[in-house]
C-alpha cells in the first residue's frame, strides 16, 4: 500500500511540474523575445541618433556656407560699390574738364570736336613709298624665281640586280711543316656563279649630272676546283698504326670543290650623266663595303682504297675499315671571314620616262662591280689544317674533317676580290621640290577710314566698343574695337560699307552707310545711349503642403532657367515664407522637406509671389521627374538631367527604405511597337542610372507604357512634350522616418 501511494504521488508531481516547465519556458522564451526587440529598438533609435546628428552637422555646415557666402557677397558688393564711386568721379572729372575747355558747347558740338585724325603721309609720298616698295619686291622675286627655276631634281629610289659573280682567288700555296712550298700541295681553280643584291638610295641630278649614293646589300658566289693531281682530282694517303709502315689507306676526291658564298654590306658612290636628246644614262664609282656573310661547304665523290705491302699473318689489332667506292660526300657549311672591301663600280643604261608615264622613273642597266682590295680577312681557327681536307686517327677512319680552302693554313697569304657583272632594275621616285616663295607685291593705297565713339548724354570718348564694318559688295565683314580715346582707324578698299557698333551696357547703334573713294579719308561720329541699370525687385514664394494647404518649412534653391549656378539658397520660415531680391526673368526653385518629394518648379518672375506645393511622401503617390533631358528618340540621359538625377538619388540614398515604380511614357508619333520600346528603354535608363549612383537594384522596378496614357492632346508640340515623361511610384515607404533631402 505505500509502495502504490508513493507511486501515485511521484506521478502527481510529474504532472504537476510537466506545465510549471512549460510556463517557465514560455516565459523565458517571450523575456528573450521583448530583449530581442527592445534591443532591436534601441539599435534604431542609435541609428536615428546617429542620422540626427549627420543632419545637424550638415544643417550647421550649410548655415556656415551661407553665412561665408553672404559676407563674401557683401565684400565683393562693397568693393564693387567703391569701384563704381571710382568711375562715376573719374567720369564727371571728365566731363567737367571737356566743360571748361568749351564751355559754351553742346553735348553734340563737343562730339564734332573730337579729335580728327590726318593722313601721316600725302598721297605723292605714299605713292612714292609704293613704288620704292615694288621695286625691292622685283629683286627679291628675281633672285627667288631663278632658284626656283634650276634644272635640279632629288631623288628616292630602289633597285635589285643578278648576273654573274665570282671570287677571284690568288696566293694559295701549301707549305709543308719546314715551311717551303710542297709541289704536292692541292690547287684551285675558280669557276663563277649567279649573284646579286638588293639597295636602296639617294640621287641627286643636276641637269645632266647625276650623284647616286646610298646602301646595298650583294651576294658573291664561286665554286673553287681543288686538284692535286694533274687529272683534276685529289687524293690523300695515309698509314694507320699499327700498320704504318706495310700498310696505307687511300681517299681519292673526284669532283672535289669549294662553293663559297660571300654577302657584302656596301655604300656606293657613283657619278655620271644622264643625257637629254636620248634616253641613256652613265655612273661610275666606288662601293665601300664590308662582309657580314661567309660560308663555305666542301662536297666531292670519295673513294677509299687500302695498298698492303706484305701479308701480314694476325690482323686482330687492326682498325675497322669499309671499303667504299663512289661515295658522295658534302660536309657541313663552314665560315668564312670576309673583311672591307672596296670595290669599282660601272653601270650604263636606259631610262623609259618618255615611254611609261609615272609618278616614279624606271631605269634598266648593265653594271660590273670589280673589289680592288684583297676582301678575304684570315683568322687561324682551331684545328686549322694546311689542305681543305684530311684524315684523322680516329675510331671510324672515313671519317675526316673538312675546313673551306679559304680558312686553312696554306690561305694565310691568299687575296681574294669579289667579281659581279649583269643587269640592274632601279626605280626612283622624285621628291618634292622646295621653292623659296615669292613677295606678294602691295596693294595700291586705299582709301581711309576712321570711326570715333562716344557717349550719347556725356559726350565722353568710349573706348572698347565692338565696331563691325560690312562690306556691301563682297558681303566681307571686319569687327575691331575702338581704342580708349574712341578711334577705330583702317584702309579700306573703295565701294560702300555698312557700319555699326556695339558695347556692354550700351544700346546697338543705328546701321549707317559710307561710301569710300579713292584717297578719301573721314572720320565718322557715332554716339551711344548708354542701357539704364536693371531693376530689382522682391521675389516672394510660399510654400504649401498640396494636400492639406498648411504652409511647410522647406529648403529652397534658384537657379537660372538656362544654367545651375545656385542664385539663392535658404530655408523658409515656419509659415512657408521666402523672400528674396531678384531681377526679373526665369528661374528653377529647387524644394526639398522633410517627409516631401524633393520638387522642381519654373518661375517665370514679374514682380510676383509664387504659392508653391509639394507632395507629402506616402505610398501610392506618383511624381513625374521634372527638368529630365533624353536625346531625341534615344534612351540616353542628357547631362542637363544632372540636378534632377541627382536629387531623386539622394532622396532614394537618404531613404533606404522607399521602393520606387518608374514608368515611361511617349507621345503618338511614330509606330506603337517604336513608342513602347522607347518608353521601355528610358525607364530603364533612369533605373540604371539610380543604380550607377548607389540605389540598390531591388529598390526599383521600371516598365514603359508607350503612347497609352498620355496627359494632354497629341496634335499640338506642347501637348506631345507633356506626353513624354518618365514618372515613378512609391510602392513602398517602409517603417523608417522619410528623411530630408539636402
Amino acid at each position: 500500500m505505500k509502495r502504490i501511494i508513493c507511486i501515485l504521488l511521484m506521478a502527481m508531481g510529474l504532472a504537476t511540474i510537466a506545465p510549471i516547465a512549460s510556463v517557465m519556458d514560455n516565459s523565458i522564451a517571450a523575456v528573450y523575445a521583448v530583449d530581442a526587440k527592445a534591443k532591436a529598438k534601441a539599435q534604431r533609435e542609435k541609428e536615428k541618433a546617429k542620422m540626427a546628428k549627420e543632419r545637424e552637422k550638415a544643417k550647421a555646415k550649410a548655415a556656415k556656407d551661407r553665412e561665408k557666402a553672404a559676407e563674401q557677397k557683401k565684400k565683393e558688393q562693397a568693393k564693387a560699390a567703391v569701384q563704381k564711386q571710382k568711375d562715376r568721379d573719374k567720369a564727371k572729372a571728365r566731363q567737367a574738364k571737356a566743360k571748361s575747355t568749351k564751355p559754351s558747347s553742346s553735348a553734340k558740338q563737343v562730339a564734332k570736336a573730337a579729335p580728327k585724325t590726318q593722313p601721316a603721309l600725302s598721297a605723292a609720298e605714299e605713292k612714292a613709298q609704293y613704288m620704292a616698295a615694288v621695286a625691292e619686291i622685283d629683286k627679291a622675286n628675281a633672285k627667288a624665281n631663278a632658284y626656283n627655276e634650276r634644272d635640279i631634281a632629288h631623288r628616292l629610289g630602289f633597285w635589285g640586280q643578278v648576273g654573274y659573280s665570282n671570287l677571284f682567288t690568288s696566293g694559295i700555296l701549301f707549305n709543308d711543316a719546314t715551311g717551303t712550298a710542297n709541289p704536292i700541295g692541292f690547287q684551285n681553280k675558280d669557276k663563277g656563279y649567279v649573284g646579286g643584291g638588293l639597295g636602296l638610295g639617294y640621287q641627286l641630278r643636276y641637269k645632266q649630272f647625276l650623284m647616286t649614293v646610298g646602301a646595298e646589300f650583294n651576294t658573291y658566289n664561286s665554286v673553287m676546283a681543288i686538284t692535286n693531281r694533274p687529272d683534276g682530282t685529289f687524293s690523300l694517303a695515309y698509314g694507320m698504326a699499327p700498320y704504318a709502315n706495310t700498310m696505307t689507306y687511300h681517299y681519292d676526291f673526284a669532283k672535289l670543290n669549294d662553293q663559297i658564298i660571300g654577302g657584302f654590306v656596301q655604300v656606293p658612290l657613283l657619278f655620271g650623266m644622264e643625257l637629254k636628246d636620248i634616253p641613256l644614262f652613265w655612273q661610275a664609282g666606288v662601293k665601300a663595303g664590308i662582309g657580314i656573310l661567309g660560308l663555305s661547304t666542301v662536297s666531292g665523290v670519295m673513294t677509299t682504297s687500302i695498298e698492303d705491302k706484305e701479308l701480314i699473318a694476325g690482323l686482330n689489332d687492326m682498325y675497322k675499315h669499309a671499303l667504299v667506292t663512289d661515295k658522295e660526300v658534302e660536309r657541313p657549311a663552314t665560315n668564312v671571314n670576309f673583311g672591307l672591301n672596296l670595290a669599282a663600280s660601272a653601270e650604263i643604261g636606259v631610262n623609259f620616262d618618255r615611254w611609261i608615264k609615272s609618278a616614279s622613273r624606271l631605269r634598266v642597266s648593265l653594271f660590273a662591280d670589280y673589289g680592288v682590295l684583297n676582301a678575304l680577312s684570315y683568322k687561324e681557327i682551331q684545328g686549322a689544317q694546311d689542305i681543305p681536307t684530311q684524315m684523322t686517327v680516329a675510331a671510324n677512319p672515313i671519317d675526316f674533317p673538312t675546313n673551306s680552302a679559304l680558312m686553312t693554313t696554306s690561305a694565310k697569304d691568299a687575296k681574294v676580290n669579289p667579281f659581279l657583272v649583269g643587269a640592274k632594275l632601279a626605280v626612283w621616285f622624285d621628291l618634292p621640290r622646295h621653292k623659296k616663295a615669292t613677295q606678294e607685291y602691295p596693294k595700291a593705297p586705299t582709301p581711309r577710314m576712321g570711326v570715333y565713339m562716344y557717349d550719347e548724354n556725356s559726350a565722353l570718348a568710349l573706348g572698347g566698343v565692338a565696331v563691325e564694318i560690312t562690306n556691301v559688295e563682297t558681303g566681307k565683314v571686319l569687327q575691331k574695337n575702338t581704342n580708349r580715346q574712341g578711334l577705330l582707324q583702317g584702309r579700306f578698299a573703295p565701294g560702300t560699307y555698312q557700319i555699326s557698333a556695339t558695347k556692354n551696357g550700351y544700346y546697338p547703334s543705328d546701321t549707317i552707310l559710307k561710301t569710300v573713294e579713292v584717297f578719301d579719308f573721314d572720320t565718322l561720329r557715332l554716339p551711344l545711349e548708354r542701357i539704364p541699370a536693371p531693376i530689382i525687385y522682391t521675389l516672394c514664394m510660399n510654400i504649401y503642403d498640396v494636400e492639406t494647404q498648411e504652409p511647410i518649412e522647406a529648403a529652397v534653391r534658384l537657379t537660372s532657367a538656362n544654367d545651375t549656378v545656385v542664385l539663392y539658397a535658404a530655408q523658409s520660415a515656419d509659415d512657408g515664407f521666402i523672400e528674396t531680391p531678384l531681377t526679373e526673368g526665369d528661374y528653377i526653385a529647387h524644394m526639398t522637406a522633410t517627409g516631401y518629394m524633393p520638387k522642381d518648379d519654373t518661375l517665370h518672375f514679374v514682380r510676383d509671389t509664387f504659392d508653391l506645393y509639394m507632395q507629402h511622401i506616402k505610398e501610392g503617390i506618383k511624381v513625374k521627374i521634372e527638368n529630365l533631358f533624353f536625346a531625341t528618340n534615344k534612351t540616353y540621359i542628357l547631362p542637363q538631367s544632372e540636378q534632377a538625377m541627382s536629387d531623386l538619388a539622394n532622396f532614394l540614398l537618404e531613404n533606404p527604405s522607399v521602393k520606387i515604380h518608374i514608368v515611361g511614357h511617349t507621345d503618338a508619333v511614330g509606330s506603337d511597337e517604336a513608342n513602347q520600346i522607347l518608353s521601355e528603354g528610358r525607364a530603364n535608363s533612369v533605373r540604371n542610372d539610380l543604380i550607377k549612383r548607389g540605389v540598390a537594384a531591388e529598390r526599383m522596378t521600371a516598365e514603359g507604357k508607350g503612347e497609352r496614357e498620355f496627359v494632354a492632346d497629341n496634335d499640338t508640340e506642347e501637348g506631345r512634350q507633356l506626353n513624354r515623361r518618365v514618372e515613378f511610384t512609391i510602392t513602398d515607404v517602409g517603417d523608417e522616418d522619410i528623411q530630408q533631402i539636402y
